[in-house]
């Protein structure tokens, strides 16, 4: 098996595309949208273990942490983690440590 250096990453996801998502027209909360994305994209890494989003399956991690973001934004005063939808699209990635 090839070794493969990854040199650059990007998000997931644009602010644009996640405001789509949530359904928000203006700009009033974008600062705290951003946050939730950068949030989101580090719990579902977090959660499975990972440092980077695996080859090919960017769409899965994607849309994981597009629930996360929406489960943020519409409970603002706390959540118990991922959610269980988000959690069933990764848990095939998930490093599980023993």
């Amino acid at each position: 098996m090839a070794n493969v250096v990854v040199l650059t990453t990007g998000p997931l996801y644009t602010l644009d595309e996640v405001k789509a998502h949530l359904r928000v027209d203006g700009s009033d909360d974008d600062v705290t949208i951003e946050a939730y994305m950068d949030a989101a994209q580090e719990s579902v890494l977090q959660y499975c273990n990972l440092a980077l989003v695996p080859p090919g399956k960017e769409n899965t991690f994607k849309v994981a942490a597009l629930m996360y973001v929406a489960a943020m934004y519409e409970n603002r005063t706390g959540l118990d983690g991922l959610p269980q939808s988000a959690q069933l699209l990764v848990n095939p990635y998930r490093w599980l440590r023993v």
